[in-house]
């Protein structure tokens, strides 16, 4: 770990926001694969419109807490000269892209299921992983949002 945090700019008493935004979003995307799992077992309806809905607010989600990061990515410059930062920063937008579009697809089919948002909601799923791991990286190795008491 760094020998001295780098403090988030985006924070509420010392919290940084984007860690506290993002757990959301990441539920609603994982969780959106086992909907998608649901529905092709059962063939129930309910399960395509709790795909809807997740793939809806994981995406809307994880743009209110990508924002919160971006903040951070740019007035802080010592979060700004970190590489994983930027490697976090560019695979979030590709994951937020691929949730988004998903969202899409799901709501211009809202009546039925395409075998394609399954395919999409499980590279969302391992793009989660990669980032959620980078993000990791940055407060365990570089203390990024870390706060220390005196």
């Amino acid at each position: 770990m760094a020998k001295e945090p780098i403090i988030s700019r985006m924070s509420v008493a010392g919290h940084p926001v984007h860690p506290m935004l993002i757990h959301f979003p990441v539920a609603f995307l994982l969780g959106l694969v086992g909907a998608d799992l649901a529905f092709l077992y059962t063939a129930d309806p309910f399960w395509v419109r709790v795909g809807l809905w997740l793939a809806g607010l994981g995406s809307l989600g994880g743009w209110l807490a990508g924002l919160a990061g971006l903040v951070d990515l740019v007035f802080v410059p010592r979060i700004r000269n970190l590489i994983i930062a930027w490697s976090h920063a560019l695979m979030a937008v590709m994951t937020l892209s691929l949730a988004s579009f998903n969202w899409l697809l799901r709501f211009s089919e809202a009546s039925g299921f395409d075998p394609w948002c399954l395919y999409i909601s499980l590279l969302t799923a391992a793009l989660i992983t990669i980032t959620s791991l980078l993000g990791g990286q940055m407060v365990y190795h570089h203390a990024v949002g870390v706060h220390i008491d005196p």
